[in-house]
């Protein structure tokens, strides 16, 4: 696999798998998110690998556990894991910073869809259009990067520095805004250029301003 697909070193390491196994998997991702995960059979990945259709089923039940398979290390990587990094994107020389700390964590996810951007698309289409794999990929996200996540929240909301809504209502608050603008530049076929940096600055300018308490 190329560098794009970093998100699977350790995933590959821990399922052990084979090179056949490893060019099924980049079939199945080229294929999906060029044309569906629903428009997409098991024979043209096998096609598109080079290897028989039984090698897939070899290691996947089916396709739908390829499907989970692809997406899942991206739903552990949606929310930063390290409990003691995430807290400390809040602060800014030691003090509570709302637009830092979203400003940090905006920049880094955008980042991380960006480099990963073959396996958003298929993230997107799924989790929007088939309420199966939306439940799957909900429950995949790792509960630990949702408590770290509150307790930054609540912390923020404690100093008033946050808006006081439920921190799930902000966490799609968040990921709407930050998915829109996924979509609109790397999801959707966009030939225009753009300032870059001004586009995600305006983005989190919108966002912290939609978060701060009115005082």
């Amino acid at each position: 696999m190329d560098n794009q697909f970093d998100i699977y070193r350790e995933a590959e390491k821990n399922e052990k798998l084979t090179p056949k196994q490893k060019l099924i998997f980049q079939s199945a991702i080229d294929l999906f998110s060029k044309q569906g995960y629903a428009n997409t059979s098991t024979k043209e990945i096998s096609e598109h690998a080079g290897v028989s259709e039984g090698s897939i089923f070899r290691k996947f039940k089916n396709k739908e556990e390829l499907l989970m398979a692809i997406l899942t290390p991206l739903t552990h990587k949606i929310l930063p894991q390290d409990l003691d990094q995430f807290s400390q994107t809040a602060y800014q020389n030691g003090t509570l910073n709302l637009k830092y700390f979203l400003t940090t964590m905006i920049n880094d996810r955008i980042s991380l869809f960006k480099y990963n951007h073959k396996i958003m698309k298929i993230f997107l289409n799924e989790f929007i259009y088939d309420q199966d794999i939306h439940d799957r990929l909900i429950e995949s996200i790792p509960k630990k990067s949702f408590k770290q996540f509150n307790q930054v929240l609540d912390e923020l909301k404690q100093k008033n520095l946050l808006i006081d809504w439920d921190n799930l209502e902000i966490f799609r608050f968040l990921a709407s805004n930050i998915l829109g603008y996924l979509i609109q530049h790397y999801i959707i076929v966009d030939e225009k250029k753009w300032d870059e940096p001004l586009e995600i600055e305006h983005v989190t300018e919108f966002i912290v301003k939609g978060l701060t308490p009115t005082k």
